[in-house]
């Protein structure tokens, strides 16, 4: 059966048109919406097969619409995410679900994953079977990602708030506790959990507590702002103080949802600002107290009578001088000056050495009416002006040298006049304050005394360790000193003179230490004193010096002696014995010498010691020669070492070894020997003997000093016995000078008739050269012209033998010439005399003009000095190498001559001390050169290197030239490389001794 449709309206076609068209628009709407949707969107077959996606799904994960199109979704979907997806599109198939949603992760095609949130349904024809699945695919990496770091940052922050020690807290809009970590146990003693949920006041908390609160938190919800605040609070461990941070926390549309308080407990820290401020109170006090101290001593300083300065530095740069000192040089601006630009007239005084010295050494200085020239008025005049002075360093906190600090007295007066002896003694005893000052104040009535840190320091008291009485102070004193000194004081509170004493104090660890004590009275009640106030100045270091300045002095005097008994006598070893009477007691109680013995070992000369008198107190002294032989060890072990020993204080061990003999050590030990100095005896090196010195323990122990004084008597001691040696010499030379004369001369006289015989043949070859030689030559000569000139023609061949014989005679004639001038060079002198050897170049170069132009050569010459010569044979010297430089020149080659010279010092080893000056002369030309292994010859009569065709001479100029220069006392030599030219270099002495000079000598 066939169907044919029924023909249709013209209205139905046309609605049908209008439908096609409708269906056809919404499909290309569809379409470009699909394509252009601002997310993935795709149609997935039922197996996974991508049917259809658009443009940002493959931009989503990397893939080309074809690329994906031959893929399923199962490919590009990550492991651990694909059970869940495929889970959820079974229940999808089977009904079970119309759409679902979750999140995922694909691989991209660069293996890079990336998260994506899938929402899916399912197309359905109109039986109900499955077409295909609608995915729509959104990027959400950036907020998973997003997500994660909150997520680490909420756990982080938990972690912290968990393990922090501050109490850590949020709050709802209702002032509820949302979190408070754990720190709140130890503030309150309850647990976090019963605090949330609760404002302040619900969780227990005192209700001034609760109000607190309310009020920070009702201001940080309203003005959205971060506060702090500080509150008390009674805990568990007592009242606690605690500043807290709070800060609102806002959700995503700006509106304050909570807020964050971190409260720490800062009782601990409040404490220690409070002592901080307590503390920094003090420190102001004490640099309070430290300055008046400082502007106290400042202005004691600046109105003792004594000159007061301090020189910092190795310059010595003045950083203080006090008025005494500024008015002793005019008041000159001094401050900030080195002292040789501050006072240059003690240049030369040795003034500006002593104070190098002691910077170096630390050695204190002291000197009693010293002489120095000043110019004390700043008119340039120099006075005598004569000071009493200690010097002594000045340390930093490392205790290394920084300054020396100057105390002097101007004693010129008293010197001048002793009249004045008192006064400047009293000056004097202020200039020598060696140490600190430290200042008190005695309420008498109060019994308190009140003392500055400095003074503190001067009894060996830590800072704040002086209890503040008078019978404390009394404790400090030595007992020995003691009632001198409170009578002292005592009286000067009864009217009596004011307190000045020097006592002793001791100090914990038992040294002992001086001290000056100054002091006036300022109250008075019913004629008694009711406050004094005063000083303490260190002196120790002043007394110590005293000390030894008066050992130091009988020392000197002893060896003052010494030296007259060297020098007394020839006999040494008689006067040793006496000398070594005389160190008792003034250096040893005990001595002995040993000298070189003729074994080339030593042995003892004499031992020396005293021993009372009987009945008496005198002393006598015994000078015996040891019967005992024997050397004591320390001795061989001074003489081999060649170094002196100090034994400060003896062992037994030590005491047997010096001793060597049991005798000698039963008497050390009866005299308490208690220290020892070994001194060697030398001379050139050589060891003559040794000297011990024994001090008993009556005595203090030997120190350096004592050591430099034992030696310089052994130095004496030695210049004796090499004198003796050298007497004994004298005579044993003088035996046999006599006759040594005698025999020198004869060959002196010998030598002279030698000499003159030797200069007679000398003129007498000048003579025959001069006259016997030349006159056959001349006529030669003449004949050999008159021959050319009227039978030239005649002649034929005979006329090269006549030019040979011409050329023969002249080159003679040349010969004859130079030989001459090499036998003149002794005979036919000039004396020397100051002769400028620029002048002498100037005229060899005027008269080498032609040959320098015809080589077109160049002589350069710098500047020369003028030295003691003889200046016609210096021309000869500079004319001759000059010459030979213009003559020996490479073909080609323009000459180059550089002529230099220098002066220098040198000292000849015959004679120490006398430096000699030398003129180094050089001649460098760029000519041929030589061979250096033809140098011994080429300054010898007759030596050529070349052929006379290849260049003229007759090889005697440079023998005249070493000639002339071993005349004046010099040596010549050269370098030189052939074909890169020479060197001549010639030393001359610059002077000369003149006749006058000579006889002074």
């Amino acid at each position: 059966m066939t169907y044919t449709p029924e023909p249709t309206s013209q209205d139905e076609r046309s609605s049908l048109s209008q439908l096609r068209n409708e269906v056809r628009q919404t499909e290309q709407r569809f379409k470009a919406t699909f394509e252009q949707a601002a997310v993935g969107m795709a149609h997935v077959a039922v197996d996974g097969r991508w049917l259809q996606v658009n443009r940002k799904l493959c931009s989503i994960v990397g893939y080309s619409q074809q690329e994906l199109l031959t893929q399923s979704f199962q490919d590009i979907t990550y492991r651990d995410d694909l059970d869940t997806d495929l889970a959820s599109m079974q229940q999808l198939l089977h009904g079970n679900i119309d759409t679902y949603s979750m999140k995922k992760r694909y691989i991209r095609k660069d293996n890079a994953t990336i998260w994506i949130h899938l929402t899916v349904s399912l197309a359905r024809d109109e039986n109900g079977a499955p077409l295909y699945f609608i995915s729509v695919i959104e990027d959400i990496n950036a907020q998973q990602q997003l997500e994660e770091n909150l997520k680490q940052q909420q756990q982080a922050f938990q972690t912290v708030a968990e393990n922090a020690p501050d109490i850590i807290s949020r709050f709802d809009p209702q002032y509820r506790f949302i979190y408070i970590n754990p720190s709140v146990r130890r503030a309150t003693g309850r647990e976090p959990e019963e605090f949330i949920g609760k404002t302040h006041l619900e969780a227990g908390l005192p209700p001034e507590h609760a109000d607190k609160w309310r009020t920070y938190l009702t201001q940080v919800f309203a003005t959205r702002q971060s506060m702090d605040a500080e509150f008390p609070f009674q805990g568990p461990e007592g009242l606690r103080l605690y500043e807290a941070r709070l800060t609102p926390e806002f959700d995503a549309f700006g509106q304050v949802v909570s807020v964050l308080s971190i409260a720490r407990d800062y009782t601990e820290q409040k404490q220690l600002e409070e002592q901080r401020k307590q503390l920094l109170i003090r420190e102001q006090n004490a640099r309070q107290t430290a300055e008046r101290e400082r502007k106290r001593l400042y202005d004691l300083f600046m109105q003792v009578p004594a000159l007061i300065a301090l020189l910092h530095g190795p310059e010595h740069v003045f950083e203080f001088a006090n008025s005494s000192y500024l008015q002793l040089v005019d008041n000159r601006d001094l401050t900030g000056k080195p002292i040789r630009e501050a006072l240059p007239e003690l240049a030369g005084q040795g003034y500006y050495e002593l104070l190098d010295d002691l910077y170096k050494t630390g050695k204190v200085l002291v000197g009693n009416e010293q002489k120095f020239a000043l110019d004390r008025h700043h008119t340039g005049t120099l006075e005598d002006t004569y000071l009493n002075f200690i010097y002594q360093p000045a340390h930093n906190l490392d205790g290394e040298i920084d300054g020396i600090l100057v105390h002097a007295v101007d004693v010129t007066e008293q010197v001048q006049s002793r009249e004045t002896l008192k006064v400047s003694q009293e000056r004097l005893q202020l200039a020598q304050q060696a140490g600190h000052i430290g200042t008190f104040e005695w309420r008498v009535n109060d019994d308190q005394v009140l003392w500055t840190p400095n003074l503190e320091a001067l009894y060996g008291l830590p800072a704040g360790g002086f209890e503040g009485t008078y019978h404390k102070w009394t404790e400090l004193v030595h007992p020995d000193d003691l009632q001198a000194v409170e009578e002292n004081l005592w009286d000067s509170t009864r009217g009596g003179p004011a307190f000045n004493i020097e006592f002793r104090t001791i100090w914990s660890d038992g040294s002992i230490h001086w001290l000056l004590g100054k002091a006036n009275v300022t109250d008075w009640e019913n004629g008694v004193g009711t406050r004094v106030v005063g000083v303490n100045i260190d002196i120790t270091e002043r007394k110590e010096i005293e000390l030894q300045l008066a050992r130091t002095l009988q020392q000197v005097d002893f060896l003052s002696e010494a030296s007259k008994l060297l020098v007394a006598s020839l006999d040494y070893q008689d006067i040793l014995k006496h000398v070594l009477e005389r160190a008792i007691p003034a250096l040893a109680d005990w001595c002995r010498i040993d000298i070189k013995s003729s074994e080339a070992g030593i042995e003892p000369l004499s031992i020396s010691y005293p021993y009372a008198v009987e009945g008496t107190q005198e002393l006598q002294f015994i000078t015996d020669i040891p019967v005992d032989a024997g050397t004591p060890s320390v001795l061989e072990t001074v003489c081999r070492q060649k170094h002196s020993a100090i034994f400060a204080h003896l062992g037994k061990q030590q005491l047997r070894q010096i001793a060597g003999t049991a005798s000698n050590y039963a008497l050390l030990r009866k005299i308490k020997a208690d220290s020892a100095l070994v001194i060697p005896l030398t001379i050139q090196d050589m060891i003559e003997g040794t000297i011990t010195f024994i001090a008993t323990a009556d005595r203090d122990p030997y120190t350096d000093a004592d050591l430099n004084i034992a030696q310089e008597l052994a130095n004496r001691v030695m210049m004796a016995i090499e004198r003796a040696q050298i007497y004994q010499n004298l005579q044993e030379l003088n035996a046999n000078l006599e006759a040594r004369v005698t025999q020198r001369t004869e060959e002196l006289r010998l030598l002279n008739t030698d000499l003159e015989r030797s200069n007679q043949e000398l003129q007498e070859f000048a003579y025959v050269a001069s006259h016997d030689l030349q006159e056959p030559l001349r006529k030669i000569q003449a004949f050999g012209n008159l021959l050319e000139e009227e039978y030239a023609e005649g002649l034929g061949d005979g006329k090269e033998y006549l030019e040979r014989m011409r050329n023969a005679a002249s080159r003679m004639r040349v010969l004859i010439d130079d030989l001459l001038t090499f036998s003149r060079v002794a005979t036919k002198t000039l004396p020397f005399t100051s002769s400028d050897l620029n002048l002498i170049v100037r005229d060899v170069i005027d008269d080498l003009e032609t040959r320098i132009q015809e080589t077109q050569g160049r002589v350069e010459v710098s500047p020369l000095p003028t030295i003691d010569a003889d200046s016609r044979q210096m021309y000869q010297v500079l004319q001759n190498l000059i010459g030979n430089a213009l003559k020996f020149h490479r073909p080609g080659v323009p000459p180059v001559i550089k002529v230099a010279a220098s002066l220098i010092d040198t000292l000849p080893e015959e004679e120490e001390g006398n430096a000699q000056q030398q003129c180094i002369l050089t001649i460098e030309d760029n000519g041929i050169g030589f061979d250096e292994k033809y140098l011994s010859k080429i300054f010898t009569v007759f030596q050529r290197l070349h052929g006379r065709n290849e260049y003229e001479g007759t090889g005697i100029g440079l023998a005249v030239v070493r000639k002339i220069v071993e005349r004046h006392g010099g040596q010549i030599t050269a370098r030189s490389t052939p074909g890169a030219g020479a060197t001549f270099i010639i030393t001359l002495p610059a002077h000369h001794l003149t006749m006058k000079e000579i006889e002074i000598v």
